[in-house]
């Protein structure tokens, strides 16, 4: 029986995150409904954008994502001159990773008329898609100060930022997409001009907390002990080429996992595509709010990365498996909320993004699908945030690799295509790969636990 303590512990430190990536969801929510009112084409080229930029931003974002567990594991050790050297190793990495990713990206927009998509969509989307990329680098700056400080157990500042940030985004939207107060009518690219804006707001605006933050600035300098015994500030921590290739070896796992999960939502999206302008509109609305439900569950499976993080430093074998499986209950509970409300509100909530009766009732039926897999989603992707807190990313790297690309597209193309259910049987293949993911996940966390227990000192999870 787990005690109720663990489950305060993850809500206290999930709350935050919740809010933070539920806030970025919401963003993409109101700028779906903005420019779902400008019509299909609109909308569908927003869809088939945000598709392609998020798959590759998903490089970046892990390789941020590695600074939580690793400075998580120094923190609990009290190693503050380990966890300052990880900060500005991992600051440097990801700035050549947004600039390497926004080249790529601007790459990659021209083969986009290659892969069948409407004509329509693709003379719209241009605007949109490089506003969007550019905000890549501002965006990944920030991340690596919120990955940080969620290191050190710290998630209020940067959900303070996020929402101030994101409210900005919907009220540039209002600006920019329609035209109002004397401001230029951009249609969709008003929306990617909002979101560059309030991205390039972002790292600005935490590296100011940070410098009115006292309790912050001795984990971003090194310390220095003085003859009398006294710990002083000094100058920046030097590069350290094992902590860059630690960052290296724990991100791209955790990188490739979400890109092969964001790549089989993308193949999903071309599918969808292929069955027309409304299908893909259609398509938007339900991943829309399956973002938002996977985003609250995502925040449960931080904490659970910072907690268990913290454990694993301190060899608290109890503490990781009862922070775990906590958050992994919260997960399943906020998911059975969000299947409920899709299976029996899925056409209200279709209405709100679009007018189109078509629109409407294939998302209806889409949502009746996502209502299915919600409970296997949080499953696996708290789970997965256990599993990134004691370090282990490369056997979910591959779970993904599995699960993704050699179930889900292939099963979703068959269902879709060749048994002939459409939009319903490609969403039926992710359903089959969220299923098995958990299954996997799962198992190999209760795998770990039970090594740690029978020997916690030489067991090989125990180095970083």
């Amino acid at each position: 029986m787990i005690q109720k303590r663990y489950y305060i512990e993850n809500l206290r430190i999930a709350a935050p995150v919740i809010l933070s990536f539920a806030g970025q969801q919401l963003v993409q929510v109101v700028d779906t409904i903005m420019v779902g009112r400008l019509g299909a084409v609109q909308l569908s080229a927003v869809s088939l954008s945000s598709a392609i930029i998020t798959n590759i931003m998903m490089i970046g974002l892990g390789i941020a994502m590695a600074l939580t567990p690793l400075t998580g594991y120094h923190y609990a050790r009290n190693e503050k001159e380990q966890c300052n050297i990880l900060f500005k190793n991992s600051f440097l990495l990801n700035i050549l990773m947004s600039l390497a990713l926004c080249g790529l990206l601007c790459v990659i927009n021209p083969l986009l008329q290659y892969f069948g998509q409407p004509q329509s969509v693709l003379d719209t989307l241009d605007g949109y898609y490089y506003c969007v990329t550019f905000s890549l680098i501002p965006y990944l700056i920030f991340m690596t100060f919120k990955q940080y400080l969620e290191g050190l157990g710290n998630t209020f500042y940067a959900m303070l930022i996020t929402i101030g940030c994101n409210i900005l985004n919907v009220t540039l939207n209002f600006f920019f997409i329609y035209g109002h107060m004397g401001f230029p009518d951009l249609g969709a690219t008003g929306a990617g001009v909002a979101t560059l804006i309030s991205r390039l707001a972002m790292p600005i605006a935490i590296v100011i907390v940070i410098y009115f933050k006292k309790e912050f600035r001795c984990y971003f300098v090194r310390q220095q002990t003085t003859d009398n015994g006294q710990q002083t500030l000094s100058k920046f921590s030097g590069f350290q080429f094992f902590r860059f290739s630690d960052l290296f070896k724990v991100g791209y796992p955790i990188a490739t996992q979400m890109t092969v999960e964001l790549l089989a939502l993308t193949f999903m999206t071309i599918m969808m595509g292929w069955l027309g302008e409304k299908t893909l509109a259609a398509n938007q609305i339900a991943q829309t709010m399956i973002g938002l439900s996977f985003m609250i569950a995502n925040g449960v499976a931080a904490a659970s990365t910072i907690l268990v993080s913290h454990d694993y430093g301190r060899k608290d074998v109890a503490s990781i498996k009862n922070h775990a499986y906590s958050a992994i209950h919260l997960g399943i509970a906020i998911m059975i909320f969000f299947a409920l409300l899709y299976a029996f509100g899925g056409e209200y909530l279709a209405r709100i993004f679009s007018n189109d009766e078509d629109v409407i009732a294939i998302a209806s039926k889409l949502f009746i699908v996502v209502a299915m897999f919600e409970i296997f989603d949080g499953t696996q992707v708290t789970a997965l945030g256990a599993l990134r807190g004691l370090t282990d990313v490369k056997r979910p790297m591959y779970y993904a690799l599995v699960c993704y690309l050699l179930v889900e597209i292939p099963v979703g193309y068959i269902l879709g295509f060749k048994v002939g259910l459409g939009a319903i049987g490609i969403v039926g293949g992710f359903m089959a790969g969220l299923i098995l993911a958990a299954i996997l996940f799962l198992r190999r966390f209760r795998k770990l636990l039970l090594k740690l227990k029978i020997n916690v000192e030489t067991s090989p999870l125990w180095r970083l």
